[in-house]
């Protein structure tokens, strides 16, 4: 099953990069330019078909990768067709063509992504002790106007509010939907239940009675929290004789002992709310579903979003937030695609779009060989109406490329052999 996905991730890979160099055929096409051949893959051919103008369609062995190769690129050729002897204009959007579909593909793919996989908003869970702002069951849709989405989430439009501000927050409530003014709160620390399905039918009061989830959840609030002499929380023991559980005979056996303490709090995953300012409520997430045209019109926000998120990446390559183990080669992300292909099929249509867009940074990035310095060549030649001489500029590409190769392999290298 892992080959499977493995193939299934170099098949997305391969897709994506073919929607790239479609993106240079199509607008080279469109504005004139001849094109000696537009390959899928590299290596030796396994297919090829020439047309009637020259052109040819290749695929070949290695599905890592492609090329449309124009006329005269790269070099001073005499031919009127060559690439850089059409207008600067013509070839400055013919370079950056690739990165304009991989963008669109992604918004496409969002559309499809957000459609299948819909979003989750809050639903308010437990709430901590003190706070009457908000009721237990509240779904939350707005903040301060604003829709929750997939792209915008409830910690991330409430972040910067500090203690006392007032915040506005639409919900569901009985059917009802509703404004209340909220804000945030110097709460004290309190216990809380992460997965009572885990327990459901398993805990009883000392009567015999099952403890139904609310009981139960209201009940853990209840322990005070301990503190060490550091004032680090201590570990959540269950008091003596507060929780039963039936034993094979049927008996109902307290938690009093230490292990079997434990075994409740890890089976009920039993977590502490940490004391301090917030909103003071601890929430699950209900689902909601995105109709075709919502999904349409939510993919462009949601494109940029994850745009953010890679420039984010991008950025702390040199702030030092991204580690090299977070970096990888081709291998690794081939592994990283075929992982995550095997979660389910809502992340595997997640891959399109976030690989695509990460497709389009990367090009255009002014990096040598890449599009985005191809791209400030021709400005320069716009701006000086004067080209920087082409074995110049061929130099500086294949430095580029064999660095960006050396780059690629070490980062491969490195977490075959040292990230576990």
């Amino acid at each position: 099953m892992t080959i499977l996905y493995i193939i299934v991730a170099i098949i997305i890979l391969l897709v994506l990069i073919t929607v790239h160099e479609f993106g240079h055929y199509t607008a080279g096409k469109l504005l004139g330019f001849k094109i000696n051949e537009f390959s899928i893959g590299f290596g030796k051919a396994i297919y090829s078909k020439t047309k009637k103008n020259g052109e040819k369609f290749s695929i070949r062995i290695l599905p890592l990768g492609g090329y449309c190769a124009f006329e005269g690129e790269d070099e001073d050729n005499p031919s009127k067709d060559a690439f850089n002897n059409q207008k600067p204009w013509k070839r400055l959007i013919v370079t950056l063509a690739g990165v304009l579909f991989n963008f669109l593909f992604a918004i496409i793919m969002s559309a499809v992504f957000l459609m299948a996989s819909g979003y989750a908003i809050p639903k308010v869970y437990t709430l901590a002790p003190g706070n009457t702002q908000l009721e237990i069951g509240d779904v939350i849709t707005k903040v301060n106007g604003q829709n929750l989405e997939i792209y915008r989430h409830l910690a991330d439009v409430t972040s910067n509010f500090k203690e006392g501000e007032n915040i506005t927050l639409t919900i569901e409530r009985d059917g009802e939907t509703k404004d209340i003014v909220v804000s945030k709160q110097n709460y004290a620390a309190f216990y809380y239940v992460g997965n009572f399905i885990n327990i459901q039918g398993k805990v009883f009061d000392v009567g015999g009675s099952e403890l139904t989830e609310s009981e139960f959840v209201e009940r853990i609030k209840e322990i005070p929290v301990s503190y060490d002499e550091n004032g680090k929380a201590e570990d959540i023991i269950i008091p003596i004789g507060q929780f039963f559980y039936k034993d094979a005979n049927n008996n109902l056996v307290d938690y009093g002992s230490e292990d079997s303490a434990k075994s409740l709090v890890k089976d009920a995953n039993i977590l502490l709310a940490q004391k301090g300012v917030s909103l003071g409520f601890i929430y699950a997430s209900e689902g909601r579903s995105y109709s075709f045209v919502e999904s349409l019109y939510k993919a462009w926000p949601f494109a940029f979003y994850v745009c953010g998120v890679i420039l984010g990446a991008l950025a702390g390559i040199f702030t030092g937030a991204t580690k090299l183990k977070d970096l990888g080669g081709t291998v690794t992300a081939i592994g990283q695609m075929a992982q995550i292909s095997s979660m389910g099929f809502t992340q595997f249509l997640m891959l399109f779009p976030l690989l695509s867009l990460n497709l389009a940074l990367f090009n255009i990035l002014p990096i040598p060989a890449l599009d985005g310095a191809r791209a400030v060549f021709i400005l320069i030649e716009m701006i000086f109406r004067k080209p920087v001489p082409r074995k110049i500029e061929g130099y500086i590409h294949t430095v580029g490329l064999i660095l960006l190769f050396a780059l690629v392999i070490f980062l491969d290298v490195y977490h075959i052999f040292f990230v576990k």
